[in-house]
């Protein structure tokens, strides 16, 4: 099953011979209906497409299915490209299930972006595509802006934090590898030059800091017989790593970027008064990958 959302007014009168060529069927096997209409369908079509009509920036609701006997069955993500280049409009689909309030949006060229689509509420039943971090040809009026979520989804090796997981912690250890895993994800973008945008906001990295703060309270808990040694190594050298991809301004720069500062920065650890080689939350870094791909990326 394949849950698209559609820009274009002219979708539902389209999509049947599209579908049949994006699955490789023939025209009389699909069938393209209201949500609502049941006498007149086609019951013997085997790609299925379900239409609802949506408010705001959205016109339709589109659910497609496509039976056991389909031989071909792309991806979501191709088949909203593929509908989107055909349609020349763009196409929504979901994206992390940890942010459902970003989608994947497909656009006309082939290319994708992310999009803040904001829900319906009891006072505007109308969808409202609120942002994006490229711009949306068919709704040029959205600003485009870098979302955090982007950066917290796209995946990078953790392989310092697997040795550690491989060594069978039990539950009493299960947050310090959460914690340690998390402080690697940030050596290892620092490492990457912060992916996918080159951009890493300052609040994120703030929050990773105090995640850290946590990470060695976790370790100084640990009692020798539970893989102290392992955990304590693991973080020798996620804090070199660290040291290498960062310099000592004093925390100057990470506290000028927050609104509220940093309280009682003198006091705090080591690693609170380094910052990055390159600002990852100055505005004038560049785009280096697609955002709208959350694989694992080798490091």
């Amino acid at each position: 099953m394949y849950h698209l959302m559609v820009r274009a007014s002219d979708a539902p009168t389209r999509l049947p011979v599209i579908l049949a060529e994006v699955f490789h069927v023939a025209l009389e096997q699909t069938d393209v209906s209201a949500e609502s209409e049941w006498e007149d369908r086609n019951w013997d079509a085997v790609v299925t497409c379900e239409y609802e009509r949506l408010q705001g920036d959205l016109n339709w609701s589109l659910t497609v299915y496509a039976a056991n006997e389909v031989d071909y069955r792309p991806a979501e993500k191709e088949l909203a490209s593929s509908v989107a280049q055909r349609l020349s409009a763009s196409i929504f689909t979901s994206w992390d299930a940890r942010f459902p309030w970003v989608r994947r949006a497909a656009l006309p060229d082939g290319s994708f972006t992310l999009a803040r689509v904001l829900q319906p509420e009891d006072d505007s039943p109308a969808y409202v595509v609120d942002a994006a971090e490229s711009r949306i040809p068919d709704l040029p009026n959205v600003p485009v802006v870098k979302f955090p979520e982007a950066v917290r989804a796209y995946k990078l090796p953790t392989p310092i934090t697997d040795s550690v997981e491989e060594a069978k912690p039990g539950r009493e250890t299960s947050d310090l590898v959460s914690l340690l895993g998390n402080w690697e994800l940030l050596c290892s973008r620092l490492r990457s030059g912060c992916p996918p945008h080159g951009w890493f906001p300052a609040d994120l990295y703030h929050e990773d800091l105090e995640h850290r703060d946590r990470l060695g309270e976790a370790v100084d808990r640990l009692s020798p017989e539970i893989m102290a040694c392992t955990a304590r190594d693991a973080l020798e050298q996620l804090d070199e790593m660290y040291r290498r991809f960062t310099i000592d301004d004093g925390g100057l720069a990470l506290a000028s970027a927050l609104d509220e500062g940093i309280t009682d920065l003198p006091r705090l650890s080591w690693y609170w008064r380094r910052r990055p080689l390159v600002l990852p939350w100055s505005e004038n870094v560049g785009h280096q990958a697609d955002p709208t791909d959350n694989e694992t990326r080798a490091p």
